[in-house]
């Protein structure tokens, strides 16, 4: 590699790095960001923006480079004479890519259009559009030789085979799958090589705001709120980074409790030290017939893959965020009404940036309208409950033969009476198969039955013996979230408010000035 080249990208991290501090590159990351470069001179602010766009993405949503890469794929695929081809965008210039959907707007193809007086090209593709450069477009390259070449090309198959994917012109649903399985391969390179600095950084602010103390609900969200917050954010990282330091206090306390102060012979306690509570009342018939077997975190697998329809995409998402800080949160149930209220709004005012599409204006979501009160919120953890009890108990009906015992014996007409009313197609299966496929998913089922079971029981205690606390505390802190909504994104541009537009120094395709 020529000095000057070298020179110009430990130019292009340095720069990044003092914009990101502080930011951790492993040797096989800076050797293969460096052979990204070595096709040509590029000025060293193109190899700054495109260390960049891999490390935090394109303001405001991480994944935003990887959607617009799959759009660019998805229109050239549409523009070509000859059979698409997912890599089209490595075989042509970014003048040449430009210069193609410029003249395939002109032809009226659908969801393609000149912008920025024919200076670059606004893509809309299923309800969702960006405005691209030549510069823009030379750094979707750079990236989609990334994905490609990353960790010594030991993904590359799968990368190209979703490039030819998206170029044969894919539904709306294979195009989302595209943008997520890109994301996914990015995500996982950047936890390798990239996070460490980072994750090191986050942890010595947590560490410095919350000591050693028992932190309160207010210290937790002061973690995202406070002016000084360069790390997080969503509150969703800056909760989960607290419980994450937490934990790590705990087993440093516990190790040396039982081997000394400086031991690090004995792991940690996964799932930390927290006061017994039974979430009120006695146990259930079915807590009597099932012990959950799962490991922490992966309640969800099966029930996000069984062929059964027992969830909600809507109730899957919230069981899922329920379960992300759960038990760990315990003590902070205040946290946990927030998250599961005001994350959603967050998640869906990061969605309105980056498509510049949404059924309610940000100026209006900002404000929190959508958000579920933490009524609603108890309200939704008991239907949760509820309705897993039930297919628990249609489990039960469907492998237990004849129970003799009058309470096992009304479990069972439950779910009998529960399968014979449900309208979906994927019940209509041999009771024996449907059986297998309730078995697979028995253990996840009674793991979310305990956790509902437990949360409901804090959250309940937490609105007190008059029932009024969960209303007053929820006005509050909707006051709370929609000033800090509105300062991080009212103002802010749609999804083409931070487009980039050529010039000298950010010529993709060449020249060091």
């Amino acid at each position: 590699m020529p000095n000057g080249l070298r020179a110009a990208i430990v130019t292009a991290m340095q720069s990044v790095t003092r914009m990101l501090k502080p930011r951790y590159w492993s040797d096989t990351a800076q050797n293969e960001f460096a052979a990204l470069f070595e096709d040509a001179d590029h000025a060293p602010v193109f190899i700054e923006k495109v260390a960049d766009a891999l490390i935090r993405g394109w303001p405001p949503n991480r994944d935003k480079p990887v959607w617009a890469l799959a759009l660019v794929v998805e229109a050239l695929g549409r523009t070509t004479q000859r059979r698409p081809s997912g890599l089209e965008i490595l075989a042509m210039r970014p003048s040449d890519v430009l210069s193609s959907l410029l003249e395939a707007a002109e032809r009226g193809l659908p969801g393609i259009a000149s912008a920025a007086s024919h200076t670059a090209v606004r893509l809309h593709v299923n309800e969702a559009s960006i405005v691209l450069s030549r510069t823009r477009l030379g750094l979707l390259r750079k990236i989609a030789e990334f994905l490609i070449a990353a960790d010594g090309y030991a993904r590359a198959a799968e990368v190209v085979a979703t490039f030819e994917t998206l170029a044969r012109g894919p539904s709306q649903e294979t195009l989302k799958e595209g943008v997520r399985s890109l994301a996914r391969r990015l995500y996982e390179y950047r936890k390798t090589h990239f996070a460490e600095g980072h994750a090191a950084s986050s942890f010595d602010y947590v560490r410095r705001k919350l000591g050693q103390a028992t932190p309160t609900d207010a210290d937790i969200l002061a973690l995202w709120t406070d002016a000084d917050n360069s790390h997080f954010g969503t509150y969703r990282t800056a909760f989960a980074a607290a419980l994450a330091f937490l934990k790590s206090r705990r087993e440093v306390e516990e190790r040396a409790a039982v081997t000394g102060a400086g031991s690090v012979d004995e792991p940690g306690n996964d799932r930390g030290i927290v006061p017994d509570d039974d979430g009120g009342g006695p146990p259930s018939p079915l807590a009597l017939l099932y012990t959950a077997d799962i490991d922490p975190g992966s309640m969800l697998m099966a029930l996000k893959s069984t062929p059964l329809n027992v969830y909600t995409r809507a109730e899957v998402d919230f069981a899922d965020l329920l379960e992300s800080v759960w038990p760990d949160a315990r003590l902070n149930v205040r946290s946990v009404l927030r998250l599961l209220a005001f994350h959603p709004i967050q998640s869906g005012l990061s969605n309105t940036l980056r498509t510049g599409r949404a059924k309610v204006p940000v100026e209006e979501r900002v404000t929190c309208v959508e958000a579920a009160t933490y009524r609603e919120v108890l309200e939704r953890i008991d239907a949760l409950q509820d309705k897993t009890a039930g297919w628990l108990a249609a489990h039960y009906a469907l492998t237990a033969g004849t129970p003799q015992r009058e309470d096992r014996s009304a479990i069972a007409r439950t779910g009998a009476m529960l399968l014979s009313r449900s309208r979906s197609k994927s019940f209509a299966r041999p009771p024996a198969e449907l059986a297998a496929h309730f078995s697979r998913i028995a253990p996840s089922l009674v793991a979310l039955a305990e956790m509902t079971a437990d949360v409901r029981g804090v959250v309940a205690a937490f609105d007190g013996p008059e029932g009024g606390r969960l209303q007053s505390t929820f006005a509050d802190d909707r006051e709370v979230f929609a000033a800090e909504f509105a300062r991080r994104y009212l103002g802010r541009g749609g999804p083409d408010s931070d487009a980039l537009h050529d010039d000298a120094a950010d010529d993709p395709e060449g020249g060091v000035q």
